[in-house]
Parts: C-alpha cells; sequence; structure tokens
C-alpha cells in the first residue's frame, strides 16, 4: 500500500512496516545563503521537528530519505557537521531505520554513514508495498536496470511546484506532487542509449536479455522537496526539456498526461490542462 500524507510533503510505504519517504531536505542550505551575504537561522530545528511529527502521525518505523539530505557541494559545510549528527541522533530515536538514497547534492554524506544512517547509491531501491514494486530513487541519474522491474518510480529532485498568473500579473506557486503515467518502450530506448546499448528488436526483449529483468515500470512520482524554503520548478510554466534529470525528460514520461496534486491532498487536474494558468 502506498498513500500519501497530506498536508506533508511526504508518503507512506506499507507492507508489513510503515515506512515514511521525503525528500530534498538540503540541511544547510542556509551556509550558502549567508556566502552571498544574506541572513537566515538554520531551519534545521524546525524541519527535524516536522519530520518527527509525521513520524508521530503516521506511526512510521523506518524513514527513506530520496536524495539531497544535504546541501552543500562537494564538500560538507561546518553548519552542515553540526546539524546533521544532532538531526540523525534525535530522528533516529523515532525512526528505528533512516536510509539515505544519494542524491546530486549528498558528495560526503558517507562520512555520516553507521548505526543511525544507512547510505545507497543513486542507483535506486527496490521495495514491495503490499504486492506493488515500487522503485525509490533521486531522480538526477537513471536508476538500476533492476528498478525496471517495479510498477512505480518515485523521485525528488525537481522540486514541483504549479503557477498561477493573476490578472495583474501577480504570480503564487504551490508545491505539488506529480504522477505522470509512462510509456514503457520509449523510457526503455532512452535508458538503453544513455549506456550506449545497441538496441536489435523490441527494447523490453534487449533489456530483460542484457540485465535479466523484466520490466513492468507504469508510472513515475515526483516529490515535492520537504524543504518548503527552497521554491521549486513550475510545471505548468516549463517545457518537458527544461525539467531536471534525464528520467523526467525522456520521452517515455508522458509529462503532458501528467495528474497534479498539491500537498493537502487536493486533485488539480491534468498538467496539460494547467499549463493555461502558469
Amino acid at each position: 500500500m502506498t498513500a500519501l500524507c497530506p498536508p506533508w510533503p511526504a508518503l507512506l510505504l506499507e507492507n508489513g512496516e510503515k515506512t515514511l519517504v521525503v525528500a530534498d531536505l538540503h540541511l544547510g542550505f542556509e551556509f550558502e545563503l549567508s556566502e552571498k551575504g544574506i541572513s537566515l537561522p538554520s531551519q534545521t530545528g524546525r524541519l527535524k521537528e516536522r519530520l518527527l511529527k509525521i513520524l508521530d502521525e503516521t506511526e512510521a518505523s523506518s524513514l527513506i530519505i530520496l536524495g539531497d539530505f544535504k546541501h552543500t557541494i562537494p564538500k560538507v559545510s561546518l553548519q552542515e557537521w553540526r546539524d546533521i549528527p544532532l538531526f540523525l541522533e534525535e530522528v533516529g530515536r523515532k525512526a528505528s531505520k533512516i536510509r539515505l538514497v544519494l542524491g546530486n547534492h549528498d558528495g560526503g554524506i558517507e562520512v555520516f554513514a553507521g548505526e543511525k544512517l544507512e547510505v545507497h547509491p543513486s542507483r535506486g531501491i527496490l521495495l514491495e508495498a503490499g504486492n506493488v514494486k515500487v522503485g525509490l530513487f533521486h531522480g538526477h541519474a537513471w536508476p538500476s536496470p533492476k528498478l525496471f522491474e517495479a510498477s512505480y518510480w518515485i523521485i525528488g529532485h525537481n522540486h514541483p511546484a504549479v503557477q498561477f498568473r493573476g490578472y495583474f500579473g501577480f504570480r503564487m506557486f504551490r508545491q505539488a506532487w506529480i504522477k505522470a503515467p509512462i510509456n514503457r518502450r520509449r523510457l526503455i530506448e532512452d535508458f538503453l542509449k544513455s549506456r550506449g546499448v545497441k538496441m536489435e528488436g523490441k527494447p523490453e526483449k534487449v533489456l530483460e536479455e542484457k540485465y535479466n529483468v523484466k520490466p513492468a515500470v507504469k508510472h513515475l512520482v515526483i516529490m515535492p522537496a520537504f524543504n518548503d524554503l527552497l521554491g521549486g520548478l513550475a510545471f505548468n510554466a516549463v517545457e518537458q526539456e527544461e525539467l531536471l534529470g534525464p528520467v523526467t525528460r525522456s520521452r517515455g514520461v508522458l509529462m503532458e498526461k501528467a495528474e497534479v496534486y498539491l500537498t493537502d491532498g487536493s486533485f488539480l487536474g491534468s498538467l496539460k490542462s494547467l499549463r493555461k494558468y502558469g
């Protein structure tokens, strides 16, 4: 079973135990702002309390962070050295297991791996939620071929939002969930091309023969950023080629047919229909 957790930008997976999934915390992003002359108090404590509250409400026993746990690239900033161990210590009292799937901002994060944090490569992890296989990865790179066995791919990275423009030119942004159907053949074609695999015959057959994988992926779900101060990419105001990461830009993701939901669970309609408001 997979379910949203309104009004939070979080997802709950259930298969015997409850696992909470969040993405894009970007702890320590205030350090980059300070280097640009912008003073903002550390938000780590606020994000930690928010996460603890959701763990309480959902009764989740484990946590998965889908990349960009930290912010600074490629180093670990002084603020991250200070904030991350305390964050892991306190959240680790509530969640018996914390897993991080590496994102593009997580360089050097392995120094914090240990009893409180289990680090997985950016190629992602495959889980079962009920009778449904779910592939989880950050989204800045293609996942492992094994994840093509999942029915759903869940990613972060893009910080999805929708934009509305008023009569007087004012713009309003809201964080959003994006759920897009997948054309499996085209998706596999783009994946194999990225790996330099020569295609002779049907892409699905090539994938199965080369990687011993029977593809089943049907939907892509893009999570809003857990850190709500980061802004977002307005999906209804940009072309698909401008989205971040090879998966969202793939011809195999039918973005115009994507469904858009706000974090409170409100269904806004298809992305195509929302473009006129962007």
